[in-house]
């Protein structure tokens, strides 16, 4: 089983851009961010500067299904639109019990061959992140 946080992060203001502050992801002490790397300007989908969406919550511990086509549950979109057009990073969730896993981390809505990255499965407590959460 993996050891996952939420750690605070910002995404600087750059031109023509806002500042936005979100809750990362950060498995075994290492940014999932950067361990599925796409290069491309993404935040996670727990921005700290709006409010909370349950249903996202529901969807990253497998409560309630997908948001992406094709089936997965978004991790990471764009910080300006959240629009899949721009980028994202989905993962297929499943659960058992208190155990959740994040695995076949990609691109939604790519050619499914060459839209997976080479990250390993993340198995966490859901009771675990929701504490985590509720301290945020």
């Amino acid at each position: 089983m993996n050891r996952i946080r939420l750690v605070l992060a910002i995404r600087e203001r750059r031109k023509h851009q806002r500042e936005r502050r979100y809750l990362d992801f950060e498995v075994d002490g290492v940014s999932l961010r950067a361990s599925v790397d796409t290069e491309l300007d993404l935040i996670s989908v727990l921005a700290t500067d709006r409010p909370r969406d349950p249903q996202r919550v529901a969807r990253l511990l497998g409560e309630a299904p997908g948001d992406a086509p094709d089936g997965r549950a978004l991790l990471y979109v764009c910080p300006e639109c959240e629009d899949l057009e721009c980028g994202a990073v989905a993962a297929k969730v499943s659960r058992r019990g208190d155990l959740v896993t994040w695995r076949d981390f990609g691109v939604p809505e790519e050619d499914e061959a060459d839209n997976e990255f080479s990250g390993n499965p993340v198995t966490f407590s859901a009771k675990q992140f929701l504490r985590d959460l509720a301290g945020r």
